[in-house]
């Protein structure tokens, strides 16, 4: 289920091993990667830029929410998207970049932050595959503006199904735990949400 204590509890716990955030649980790592698009307001007309090797959900997640993925070329050393050709796709259109940490093997973080900053574009992590992994000193999850984890039964840690979205910044878990509930608000009592929000 979406809500009860042991949910709570997980996400809590999430958060902690991670070593902050807001962890939203979601029933899967495509669901988590759709609901992170739809949190940062990303869909038709809008660009996001992947790398060319991932699971299919990658980019599924993108077309789902009616966005164009542009493929990138990934670096032969590392299987990771290749830093070095992002500036050539990116356009008017794009608004971030999907940084896929296959294998459990680290994106050039630093440098791909370096351009999203000059560009003004998000970082979302797909981080399915990477629980556990350090970048430099830091764990994996909390490096993007936003990232997502599976926990699909060939992941580091299972639970069947499921995945979690994670974010640093408080009004996107705010936005995203509201649509994940369709609508609905803990904080408003259990009500739905009944007057469009400013980030629809």
């Amino acid at each position: 289920s979406s809500a009860g204590s042991s949910v709570n509890r997980f996400e809590k716990n999430f958060s902690e091993y991670l070593g902050g955030g807001f962890s939203v649980a979601t029933t899967s790592g495509t669901s988590a990667l759709e609901l992170a698009l739809k949190t940062l307001k990303i869909s038709h007309g809008d660009e996001v830029i992947l790398p060319n090797l991932s699971f299919a959900a990658s980019i599924n997640s993108i077309l789902n929410v009616g966005a164009k993925p542009v493929v990138v070329d990934v670096n032969p050393e590392t299987w990771t998207i290749d830093k070095n050709k992002i500036l050539k796709k990116i356009s008017k259109k794009t608004k971030a970049i999907m940084l896929v940490h296959l294998y459990g093997q680290p994106c050039e973080v630093d440098e791909i932050k370096k351009i999203s900053k000059l560009k003004k574009l998000f970082i979302i992590e797909d981080a399915a595959e990477a629980l556990g992994a350090m970048y430099k000193d830091s764990k994996i999850g909390l490096l993007g503006d936003v990232s997502c984890f599976s926990f699909y039964a060939n992941k580091t840690m299972t639970t069947g199904e499921g995945g979690m979205v994670v974010t640093r910044h408080t009004e996107l878990a705010k936005r995203c735990k509201i649509m994940r509930l369709h609508g609905i608000s803990r904080d408003a009592f259990d009500r739905y949400v009944s007057t469009k929000p400013a980030w629809f």
